[in-house]
This record gives structure tokens, C-alpha cells and sequence, in this order.
């Protein structure tokens, strides 16, 4: 494959020494060190035939990723060539929209029928590596979730856990689908806008995904939602 783009960042916020990103169509690969240097990590995106209707997991091999990278930067496959093969897997990647339902029985309309299980995290809403949020939101469904359950109190558990899907769902569909937008920006990149403005291929974030509080949220809205979601406990 002809054609790439190369840049490097430092995070050592995150522990990170260098973040090496190699661009190209419909391809991207990302190079990482960490514990200051002392160990690496590798992962590429690329295109498949689409065969696959669920994300699956099937061994990898040097000479199919060799074959991704020609033309590229001679650094990515010298990385890449110093992978153990027996340590290189082949990752199916579905971009997934989040579950209709988190909450058990959420559709009905009978308070004693819903609210005894509920999903959080990739389990409900599954993201792309490129949006680099799935921790992030499993963490604020946690949050949002502690601060309704105390709102709601122990008689209420049902309906704080169909509150916590009406609180979340709409933010956690939002913040996904930026994992699609920017493998889309990359893979889809104007390579001539880019070399003018290289910027619109940075690994930007957008101010209100990282802004965002989500336990202020959810204590300015926990209470209505809970009320909402509990129609037998309309004292809340």
C-alpha cells in the first residue's frame, strides 16, 4: 500500500514514553513504549472483506501484516517484524451500537418486572479503540450509577437502575460514535489537506467528552430521572 503518515507524541501523564502513529488508506497503526521504554506494544486497523459478523479473535501472521504495510515507512515493519508470532493476533473489529436495553425488563411498564440486572461498560455499550473512551465511560456508568442508588435509596433499587440507562444512554451513543468519526478521518483522510494541516489527523478530543462530570450530572438530574422511571414511587 502505497502512502503514510507519520507522527509522534508524548504522554507521560499516561505513563507512555512515545506514541508513534503511521496513517495511510484505510489503514492505521499505532506504536506505543511504556514503563520508560522497557516494554512496546503494536496494534494496525485495517480493512477486511466484511465476512465477519461478530468480533472474534484469530491468530496473526507476519506476512499478512507485511503485506498491509508495503510502501509504508520502513519503521513499521521493523517494528512489526520483531513480533513473536505466536504473540500476534488477528482482532475482527464491529463498530456496535450500544444495547437497546441495559436494564433488565426496562420496557415494562410494571415496577416489580424490571431493575434486577443491569449491564455497564463494553457489556452495554462496546467501543471502537480509536474513540479511547471505553474505559472512560465504563467508569462514569459506574459514578452515575453509585450516585443513583444512593438517591434512590434501598427500597428503590428497581428504579435507580432504570434511571441510570435513561441518564446514560444518550451521552454513551454520543461519545461512541466518535470512535467511528475518527477512524473514519483517518482512513478517509484528504492527503493534501493533510500535508497543509496535519492537524486534522491529530488524535484530538472533543471539550465535552473530557469535561464532563459525570457525578454532578447525575446528582442535578438523579433525582426527576428516578421519579421518571419509578411511576409506583412517586414521592421521590
Amino acid at each position: 500500500m502505497a502512502g503514510s503518515v507519520r507522527s509522534d507524541f508524548f504522554f507521560p501523564f499516561l505513563a507512555i514514553t512515545l506514541l508513534t502513529k503511521v496513517l495511510g488508506p484505510d489503514v492505521h497503526f499505532l506504536f506505543w513504549t511504556l514503563k520508560g521504554g522497557k516494554a512496546c506494544c503494536w496494534v494496525m486497523t485495517h480493512r477486511t472483506d466484511g465476512s465477519t459478523s461478530e468480533p472474534s479473535s484469530t491468530p496473526g501472521y507476519l506476512q499478512d501484516v507485511r503485506k498491509v504495510v508495503e510502501g509504508w515507512d520502513p519503521l513499521v515493519w521493523k517494528i512489526a517484524s520483531k513480533t513473536p508470532e505466536e504473540k500476534l493476533s488477528d482482532w475482527k473489529l464491529l463498530y456496535c451500537d450500544p444495547l437497546p436495553s441495559w436494564v433488565s425488563g426496562y420496557a415494562s411498564p410494571v415496577p416489580g418486572r424490571y431493575g434486577r440486572v443491569c449491564l455497564l461498560g463494553d457489556a452495554a455499550h462496546p467501543f471502537l479503540p480509536t474513540s479511547a473512551q471505553g474505559a472512560s465511560q465504563a467508569m462514569e456508568d459506574g459514578v452515575t450509577l453509585a450516585v443513583l442508588l444512593r438517591q434512590a435509596g434501598k427500597d428503590n433499587v428497581r428504579g435507580a437502575l432504570r434511571a441510570y440507562q435513561d441518564v446514560r444512554y444518550d451521552r454513551v451513543k454520543a461519545v461512541q460514535k466518535t470512535g467511528e468519526d475518527k477512524r473514519d478521518a483517518w482512513h478517509r483522510a484528504d492527503w493534501d489537506e493533510v500535508k497543509r494541516d496535519p492537524k486534522k489527523v491529530t488524535w484530538r478530543y472533543a471539550s465535552w467528552i473530557l469535561s464532563f462530570d459525570a457525578e454532578k450530572h447525575a446528582e442535578e438530574v438523579g433525582y426527576d430521572a428516578i421519579k421518571k422511571a419509578s411511576p409506583a414511587q412517586a414521592h421521590l
